[in-house]
């Protein structure tokens, strides 16, 4: 069997170790709480949100474990990432300020975009796109689906 060297980075298989534990995890989450009744999501049982995780987490590491094969080789980075630890943070720090003050869907707006310019090649319209869908996805699952006690916009 070849050993497979990315030049200057990890080896892939090495990289798709990660999603192996993952997979190991995910499946101990969706093991562990198979037992659990389920519901529905308008009343959720106790495993409903194991179970879910579990899954998720799963389908997760196998897409990791695929990109980690079959992607290009990736380069460590030299230094820390500023940028992106910056406007992440930021987009965290906002959206925690923000959503008992100014409302789900104003708070999830502006930190998706902040947090879309860690990237350096995010342009203002694609920024615009991904806040605006985030925000109405945000809107239909925690409003709408699980109905919680968040305001959608400011309180007067």
């Amino acid at each position: 069997m070849a050993h497979i060297e990315d030049h200057g980075g990890q080896s892939k298989a090495a990289r798709a170790v990660s999603g192996g534990v993952l997979l190991a995890a995910g499946l101990v989450i969706s093991f562990f709480a198979w037992g659990y009744p389920t519901g529905s999501v308008n009343q959720m049982g106790p495993g409903f949100i194991p179970q879910t995780i579990g899954v998720l987490i799963s389908l997760l590491a196998i897409a990791i474990i695929v990109v980690d094969l079959r992607g290009p080789a990736l380069e460590r980075p030299t230094t820390l990432q500023w940028r992106g630890l910056c406007f992440v943070s930021a987009s965290i720090v906002i959206f925690a300020l923000l959503v008992e003050r100014a409302g789900l869907l104003p708070s999830m707006f502006l930190a998706v975009g902040v947090s879309m310019f860690a990237d350096d090649q995010a342009k203002p319209l694609t920024v615009l796109i991904y806040a605006i869908v985030a925000a109405g996805l945000g809107w239909l699952l925690f409003l709408v689906g699980l109905e919680l006690p968040i305001p959608a916009f400011w309180r007067p």
